[in-house]
């Protein structure tokens, strides 16, 4: 059996269980199409295919001798925010461009301790500070469903990487969208779980109050497997017993829908794709129920969350500034423009913002209470096309970054955990995503609910770009 870019992790596992696919015979299968592919869309900024491909033997050594770790075999990449261990991670910025850690992130070490086998670094935006995944050290990451397009961030190469079949797992983190958005974008799937579920530990902060590391995947069923070892959970069990069965309908279950929060009115196409998410659902069993947002006075979750972040990537990048002044050179003139903006937010705005912030929760809480989960967009268009910081939407030139997080925010906010599936495509054929949201460490029926809808339509699902 030859390695298939398709196979998801849990394929890939079960083909290693009955030797049709070795560990060996798929890092050399990924080295292949990275070699063929990541040079035209910029996903991978360092690469460690020889360590792999040791680690490889060793994974297949076990198989053999029936001492399989749960996931044992399986690549998988990790955004360049995340420290790994004698691994280049340069954050993204020039002034990390020759750092090597000595220590990996947890989250990266206990996927490594599962078995799973890191073949390099996902591309992140600047410090993790954008959307569209660039900076001045690596350029721009492309989607690989339009070269001219942006990706989405700040993990958009993580994204970019599982939707050019390089990889069947990633790692992200998502402060304001960046698991979310280019899961979206770039028609993959990625949960930011419930805050703090997964610990920060050995990844760069952006906001800490308001960072989470995350799951990604090429498709939903592979994400429990990846946050089930990020977390913890697998550490020590074998390889059998987290495969299991999940309903196909979701009879039962109440999903709500907030419309009067202001966000930026979905572009035409992505709200029929809207229209036909919840006639799919109801069609899947689920009871669909309109919700008012309980307090009009913080409608607007962008507004709150803004402050927040540039207020906390201020401090951290302050502490740069102050050491090595020399240095202000290195940051790319967007970022700069950024901590302009963060130099003038107060510290009452900022404090302002965490009372809003704990206030927004409770609103978010109180409409959880009604339902078992919140469906919304990810964004109310499509991606930009790549060096574009306003687009044309609806007869208006509007901000990307806020077509985009006014979306995204609520769930940054709250800490609740919120995963994004494919849900249709846009008018010039790119994925349009959605996302659910749950109650705070109810992140396992989330991830339930967006596999059996995302696997709902083949048509959908199966359509992946050409490469």
């Amino acid at each position: 059996m030859f390695p298939d870019e398709n196979l998801s992790a849990r394929q890939l596992i079960d083909a290693f269980r009955v030797r049709k696919l070795s560990p060996v015979e798929v890092i050399q299968a990924a080295a292949r199409r990275i070699d063929q592919i990541n040079p035209s869309i910029n996903a991978l900024t360092t690469l460690c295919l020889d360590r792999a491909l040791v680690e490889a033997r060793a994974s297949e050594r076990r198989y053999l001798e029936n001492k399989a770790l749960p996931l044992d075999g399986v690549p998988f990449v990790a955004k360049d925010l995340l420290d790994t261990a004698g691994i280049r991670t340069t954050y993204g910025a020039v002034h990390f461009a020759d750092h090597i850690p000595t220590k990996d992130a947890v989250a990266v070490e206990r996927l490594r301790t599962t078995g799973a086998i890191l073949l390099g670094k996902a591309a992140t935006h600047e410090f993790g500070w954008g959307i569209t995944t660039t900076g001045r050290l690596h350029g721009p990451t492309r989607n690989p469903w339009n070269l001219d397009r942006v990706p989405g961030g700040s993990s958009g190469g993580s994204a970019a990487a599982l939707a050019a079949g390089l990889v069947p797992i990633a790692i992200g983190s998502d402060t304001a969208g960046s698991i979310r958005i280019p899961s979206a974008f770039c028609g993959t799937a990625g949960l930011k779980p419930t805050r703090a579920r997964i610990p920060v530990e050995g990844a760069t902060a952006l906001a800490p109050s308001l960072d989470h590391i995350g799951p990604m995947a090429r498709v939903p069923s592979d994400l429990p497997l990846v946050l089930a070892a990020m977390d913890g959970r697998l550490a020590g069990q074998a390889s059998s017993d987290f495969s299991q069965h999940n309903p196909t309908d979701l009879r039962g279950l109440r999903i709500g829908v907030v419309r009067d929060m202001d966000t930026v009115e979905l572009a035409s196409d992505h709200a029929a794709v809207f229209d036909r998410v919840l006639s799919r659902l109801r069609s899947l069993g689920a009871e669909i129920i309109e919700i008012a947002w309980p307090l009009p006075q913080l409608s607007d979750p962008y507004a709150i969350l803004a402050p927040m972040i540039l207020a906390e990537a201020h401090h951290y990048h302050q502490l740069i500034l102050r050491t090595f002044p020399e240095r202000k050179s290195e940051y790319s003139n967007a970022v700069l423009d950024r901590l302009k903006l963060a130099g003038a937010t107060t510290s009452s705005a900022y404090f302002k913002a965490v009372e809003r912030r704990a206030d927004f929760r409770s609103g978010m809480e109180r409409i959880l209470s009604q339902v078992d989960a919140i469906v919304s967009p990810v964004s109310a268009g499509s991606p930009a096309s790549i060096g574009t910081d306003y687009v044309d939407h609806r007869g208006s030139k509007v901000e990307f970054r806020k077509l985009v997080m006014s979306y995204t925010a609520p769930q940054s906010l709250s800490g609740l955990p919120s995963c994004a599936v494919r849900a249709g495509f846009d008018i010039d054929g790119l994925p349009i995503g959605i996302q659910f949201t749950g109650r705070a460490w109810d992140d396992d029926r989330i991830l339930w609910l967006s596999d059996v809808f995302g696997t709902s339509d083949p048509e959908i699902s199966q359509r992946w770009p050409k490469a």
